[in-house]
């Protein structure tokens, strides 16, 4: 373990007080111990600095932070210029740079992060037995997964997550790298063989402010800021932004392409075959024509596929191991039938939560209900204490793209639910369709279930694979597919014979 002043020096840091064998950093006053560092982040709500003294009790030695250290104080003090980077790069430091030994893949945009990862990790499972993966659902080590809080943690659980995968025997793993994650340093010094880049729509507005300042912390993943640029950068040609990144990675990576629509992308999408419970698709690659079939559903999907064949080629795996994997995976929340559907009604669960995923979520629906010649029915709601500006956005995305329009509560936080609903229905009256309101999301999903006619696609969107809904301080137990499948045996009786 490194001494205290080579730390301190390593992120350009001014040490006070007597160096030590640093073993561990933290933000978390409760999780120090002997040999901790006690990072004290500034926040918007919390200052970390009111939480020195726990630290301290708890065996800290040090301290990091922006402000210079007080009087005698009675431990070390490390003053940095920007906090969470030095936690960031101390994390790495202290877990001896994980992120090298590994060939490890980020995956950022707005959407297609979850997919795309649980697509490699099982790519990388069937080209060489053992694989990781890091995201918004679990956190996962070959078949040991654990619940994820955040998209991508903070940097100490991050650099203990990579190596903890590396002494397991994983040499490939791939992780979601949030918007969030990056502007606030959780992949500081993460060395990346390859990042893929999505797409870029609305979302995080209450964060970041503005589209450009969104768009700005996607690009720390490729250009370098991080601490080094991708190895490999794998581009949506498709997606407009794509152009602003290659300028800004200038020529730091190796550049790969993939698209549905772009003739002229490395990887690209000849035939596309969606189906009631998943898809066949060719893809036309250098090494020539892969012929896949996936349990995904939807054009999205294929996007997702086309960004790890792609990333996966160019990491040199087995095109066999690649078709694999396809098939294998299957991702939690993502348009997920719920147990129960059949020829007469499809019930499916999705984590949509933007314009641009209910649009196209409801266009997953609208062709799979012309296959079953029925119509589409999206149930959907608003996350409190979010970008507000969306609200209405995702309204009409919902409705244009549906025939029956069901608004309801989803996690409000500590906002008015009322209110919520009410900025997300001037969205639904600017279409200019019918649609129900129904405040309690357990009534909503039963009122869709019941509505719907044989033939139907039911959409369920906004939790995905959450098991939970989030009210003012109060978290409950909440499952759409449970609350699904419970409205299915309800509309067909205990004897199973169809519709009531």
């Amino acid at each position: 373990m490194p001494a205290l002043h080579a730390v301190a020096s390593a992120v350009g840091g001014h040490l006070t007080g007597d160096t030590f064998e640093a073993r561990h950093i933290t933000h978390v006053a409760s999780d120090c111990g002997p040999g901790s560092i006690f990072a004290a982040l500034p926040g918007a709500r919390v200052d970390g600095h009111d939480f020195i003294p726990e630290a301290l009790a708890r065996a800290a030695r040090a301290v990091l932070s922006e402000r210079p250290a007080p009087a005698d104080f009675p431990a070390a003090w490390i003053q940095v210029a920007d906090a969470r980077r030095a936690l960031g790069q101390i994390a790495a430091l202290l877990h001896d740079h994980p992120s090298r030994r590994l060939q490890l893949v980020g995956v950022t945009g707005t959407n297609g992060k979850t997919t795309t990862t649980y697509l490699l990790y099982e790519i990388f499972r069937a080209a060489y037995g053992h694989a990781a993966l890091l995201g918004t659902i679990e956190q996962r080590i070959d078949d040991d997964a654990r619940p994820s809080r955040l998209t991508t943690p903070e940097a100490p659980e991050t650099q203990a997550f990579l190596l903890r995968a590396y002494e397991s025997g994983c040499r490939h793993a791939a992780m979601e790298v949030s918007s969030i994650g990056l502007d606030r340093w959780r992949v500081a010094d993460v060395r990346f063989a390859a990042a893929i880049f999505t797409n870029l729509t609305q979302d995080h507005l209450d964060y970041h402010e503005t589209m450009e300042r969104y768009f700005d912390a996607k690009l720390r993943l490729f250009d370098g800021r991080n601490g080094e640029a991708p190895a490999i950068a794998a581009l949506n040609a498709d997606d407009e932004r794509t152009p602003d990144i290659i300028a800004a990675i200038g020529g730091r990576a190796r550049l790969v392409s993939y698209a549905a629509r772009d003739p002229k992308a490395a990887v690209r999408l000849e035939r596309l075959e969606i189906q009631t419970r998943g898809m066949a698709l060719r893809v036309q690659t250098p090494q020539g024509a892969l012929d896949f079939t996936t349990k995904l559903v939807g054009t999205p999907h294929a996007y997702n596929i086309l960004a790890a064949t792609a990333t996966a080629l160019a990491l040199d795996v087995p095109a066999e191991a690649i078709v694999a994997g396809v098939a294998a995976a299957a991702v939690p929340g993502r348009f997920e039938v719920v147990e129960g559907s059949d020829d007469e009604l499809l019930v499916a669960v999705d984590y949509a939560h933007t314009p641009d995923a209910l649009a196209n979520v409801t266009a997953t629906a609208r062709e799979l209900a012309r296959i079953r010649k029925g119509r589409v029915v999206t149930l959907f709601g608003c996350g409190g204490d979010r970008d507000r500006a969306k609200r209405p956005l995702m309204a009409e995305a919902a409705a244009r793209g549906s025939d029956v329009i069901i608004l309801t509560s989803d996690n409000p936080r500590r906002e008015s639910p009322e209110r919520i609903l009410d900025d997300a229905e001037a969205g639904l009256r600017s279409v200019g369709k019918p649609f129900h309101r129904i405040l309690d999301r357990r009534e909503a999903i039963a009122f869709a279930i019941r509505t719907a006619q044989p033939g139907d696609v039911v959409v369920l969107a906004g939790k995905g694979h959450e098991t939970y809904q989030i009210l003012s301080d109060l978290t409950i137990h909440f499952d759409d597919r449970e609350e699904a499948r419970q409205a299915l045996r309800a509309i067909r009786g205990d004897n199973g014979l169809g519709f009531a």
